[in-house]
């Protein structure tokens, strides 16, 4: 289940004079709500809306859309008016007009069956496929205008990794069943949880080898850097006993736009190393600008606080190595051999929003309209609401619960 810290997100706020509107998105349900209040209770950048919406969210009809809240916080009147939803419908590219994913597997969304809800924007699925075999997957789609691009270059970058014993693999792109629409992809699910979730295992030496290898891999061949090297983002593969990488969602090609400094993979290996050793949790709570690489690689001493294959300072001296290696290359401005293409998203097709007088349609670009604009204008849309967890999972939901 969806941790409940990360259940639900302000994904757009406005200040109209005293008042202040927010759309709050509940991740678990993949239902928006719209709340209004006087910036007295909810000012702006604070996020006291979330707060309200967790403590009412048990008791609100399926089908209401805004709420409105007075200056102590107390609910006033509730709207289940589709003329008050504020779901957007955004765009999403037939698959027949992506000419850079023709040579992919694809699946209807239709054929996949949840089995438990990841985070926001990723859930665990299966199918059966050809020969009878279920499968498990994690989805990653989108469901909001603003990580519409953000899902669009993860999908070109993971579908264009080769085959490779330390990267989690691309599985389909994942279409709708009427249009055949790109609504996400999935990559292979391997269980046995991330190096964050599960601290108990010993930490070999040869896991940090292939991370350090695999790091280069990307960056060195590819012309990939990750950007988000971290426990959380690593797992081992119970049937090799092999580290394995995922999530690209921060991915960005050398050379290209999106290329962050201070989310270096080199910076990222030598915080996750650290972390995973010490279990020193505390730069998490440091953003990215603000982090020191240099004072935790030099720190003389880590203490151990996670059962190790062989000494530390063998894991230090490979480390020290790699890093040195790495950047006397950056300081000889060698560049990656090869780049991964992102083409730019096919556009929408025009929105019909009304008649002139002539009698012809009146038609606009809009790349994400709102539901009940796209539903007028004559669109097929995604409806991505679900019942909420506990509804859905019933007993399960108690004992997931219970582990968290």
């Amino acid at each position: 289940m969806i941790d409940q810290d990360y259940r639900f997100s302000v994904i757009s706020a406005t200040v109209y004079g005293p008042e202040h509107v927010s759309t709050v998105m509940d991740w678990d349900q993949r239902r928006c709500y719209t709340i209004s209040g006087s910036t007295t209770f909810m000012p702006p950048d604070e996020d006291l809306e979330i707060g309200f919406l967790k403590r009412h969210i048990n008791h609100l009809a399926p089908n209401v859309r805004s709420i409105t809240i007075d200056d102590k916080g107390l609910l006033v009147t509730v709207s289940s008016d589709p003329e008050d939803d504020a779901t957007l419908a955004p765009h999403y590219p037939r698959y027949s007009s992506v000419q850079s994913l023709q040579d992919c597997p694809t699946i209807e969304l239709s054929k996949l069956t949840e089995l438990d809800r990841f985070s926001p924007r990723v859930d665990l699925m299966s199918y059966v496929d050809e020969d009878g075999v279920q499968r498990k997957v994690a989805f990653k789609y989108t469901i909001t205008f603003q990580w519409r691009n953000q899902i669009w270059d993860e999908m070109h970058v993971v579908k264009s990794i080769p085959a490779h014993p330390n990267i989690v693999p691309f599985d389909h792109i994942v279409i709708d069943p009427v249009e055949s629409r790109v609504v996400g992809f999935t990559t292979t699910f391997i269980p046995g949880g991330t190096l964050d979730s599960n601290k108990t295992r010993v930490f070999r030496l040869e896991w940090l080898q292939q991370l350090t290898n695999v790091v280069d891999y990307l960056n060195l061949e590819l012309g990939i850097i990750h950007q988000d090297i971290a426990p959380r983002n690593l797992l081992i593969d119970p049937a090799t006993n092999n580290l394995r990488l995922f999530d690209f969602d921060r991915a960005a090609r050398v050379g290209k736009p999106g290329v962050c400094t201070e989310r270096d993979d080199i910076v990222g290996v030598i915080f996750t190393l650290y972390e995973i050793i010490t279990q020193d949790e505390h730069y998490r709570e440091v953003c990215f600008e603000q982090r020191d690489v240099e004072t935790v690689h030099n720190l003389e001493v880590w203490p151990v606080k996670t059962e190790l294959d062989c000494d530390v300072s063998l894991f230090r001296k490979h480390l020290n190595c790699w890093v040195q290696s790495r950047r006397a290359r950056a300081a000889q401005n060698q560049p990656a051999e090869t780049t991964v293409d992102v083409p730019d998203m096919p556009p929408s097709s025009p929105l019909r929003t009304g008649y002139d007088d002539s009698g012809e349609p009146i038609l606009v670009e809009d790349p994400a309209p709102r539901r009940t604009e796209a539903l007028q204008g004559g669109k097929n849309v995604m409806h991505w609401e679900r019942a909420p967890y506990e509804q859905a999972y019933g007993q399960e939901c108690v004992k997931n619960e219970a582990l968290q």
